[in-house]
């Protein structure tokens, strides 16, 4: 039919024809790209926390697992709540950015989806949002007993800054099968011309400030598929998450609705309907890679059995964990966030056998968490980038709502590349230059 109306418009309309011509393309450039750098506006920004933290030393002098003397823990990797303000001050830091992008006067509608929410700092700006009119729709999780959610109140809150109605708040997981709801998402101005998208291993909590966690901020046409993705994902959360198969249906039938196709230099994952696909998109990688570099605060389960076959494969695999599982295994008790079953299977399993590993020496006493989950896959000439909201767990792929990505955008893989070694290098402690004791400043 088109075709006929050109050949028509050719010998009758010679100024239709280009001005349709014209049209075509448009509908052809969105719909058939590429790559996410092919649509307009474009943007891609990675942030990590890298928190600005006073000097802790200790009261007497420590010593190393090697025999040095270690006068306090490491500068900017171990913190305390006091100096959330230095480093939120920053305009580099993920928090200064979140703040700026809900604040912004072209903010019209905001989407997210977070296992936890109690940043001051942003609940003051979607306050202040809502007070302008600015529409809030947000998934969280409801706790243990999915079946009676506990509120949050920060959340909740958000209902007296302005008009009641601007503001919804939906509760998911732990219920019928299902995990957590453990999606780190926030949208700006969804399906519009220009939406913004944050994907993160952090929450909006001491996520934002003090935790080491990674920050993607994305700029993009609403008719992305990257965009529409997130649309989809969010919107079947929110009407269709309180099962799996519901979830499921509704997430496929947005998604067969995108006019345009995924994008190749960045595959979009959402658990538990994509998990499979997201952990054979691993599989391969590792499998082809020749040197993997990884952070997580959880292991266990189907990656950490691939990563043993990848060890017996001779694959060289780097990883760096908080130092809670250094100490649950050293103590054989659960610290922190970590459990000494965990700690356990990572060190007989996976370190045993050759994993190189370093420590962040994080404050147990206040859980600020060594957060990252992404695994940097070094190729021959190329490398690229998995990362998002899950730990590397079973469950995270099988059970909890999260949200992951397979990036091989080169100047997002060498922003990634580059903080791993500022981690690895310098911020890290190997296991020689832990202390012998548990001694907290």
């Amino acid at each position: 039919m088109i075709y006929y109306r050109l050949q028509k418009i050719n010998k009758e309309e010679p100024q239709m024809k280009k001005l349709i011509s014209i049209a075509l393309a448009a509908i052809s450039f969105n719909t058939w790209a590429l790559k996410l750098s092919d649509y307009k506006p474009y943007n891609f920004e990675v942030l990590f926390t890298n928190p600005v933290c006073a000097t802790y030393n200790y009261d007497r002098p420590v010593i190393s697992e090697s025999g040095a003397t270690i006068s306090g823990k490491p500068k900017n990797v171990y913190c305390k709540p006091a100096d959330e303000a230095a480093s939120v001050a920053r305009k580099e830091s993920p928090q200064y950015r979140i703040v700026e992008w809900i604040s912004d006067p072209q903010t019209k509608e905001l989407y997210l989806a977070y296992l936890s929410f109690s940043s001051k700092n942003v609940v003051k700006s979607l306050c202040s949002a809502v007070e302008r009119g600015v529409k809030v729709s947000m998934v969280l999780d409801g706790g243990e007993d999915g079946a009676n959610p506990s509120p949050n109140k920060d959340a909740e809150g958000l209902k007296k800054c302005g008009k009641e109605e601007l503001v919804k708040i939906v509760y998911r997981g732990s219920t019928r099968g299902l995990g957590y709801a453990h999606n780190k998402i926030l949208i700006v101005n969804p399906g519009q011309a220009v939406t913004k998208i944050l994907f993160s291993s952090g929450n909006m909590t001491g996520g934002t400030s003090i935790n080491h966690e990674n920050w993607n901020f994305v700029t993009t046409n609403g008719k992305s598929y990257f965009a529409g993705a997130h649309k989809c994902v969010m919107e079947s959360m929110m009407t269709s998450g309180d099962t799996k198969a519901n979830f499921t249906l509704a997430l496929n039938q947005c998604r067969s609705q995108i006019a345009s196709a995924p994008e190749s230099d960045i595959e979009v994952f959402f658990s538990p309907v994509d998990g499979d696909k997201a952990f054979s998109r691993i599989t391969e990688a590792g499998q082809k890679s020749i040197l993997i570099e990884a952070m997580s605060h959880r292991f266990s389960g189907k990656i950490s059995e691939l990563f043993q076959t990848l060890l017996t494969e001779k694959k060289e695999i780097k990883f760096i964990l908080d130092d809670d599982i250094y100490w649950a295994m050293k103590r054989r008790q659960d610290v922190g966030r970590n459990t000494s079953i965990e700690a356990f299977r990572l060190y007989k399993e996976l370190i045993s056998q050759g994993m190189k590993t370093k420590f962040l020496q994080t404050n147990q006493n206040v859980y600020q968490l060594q957060h990252n989950k992404f695994m940097i896959f070094n190729f021959d000439q190329k490398a690229a980038v998995f990362n998002g909201a899950g730990n590397f767990t079973t469950a995270a792929f099988t059970k909890n709502f999260e949200n992951f990505y397979f990036i091989t955008i080169p100047e997002v893989v060498m922003a990634y590349k580059k903080q791993y070694d500022l981690y690895y290098n310098i911020m890290a402690t190997s296991a020689e230059e832990m202390p012998r004791d548990y001694v907290l400043p």
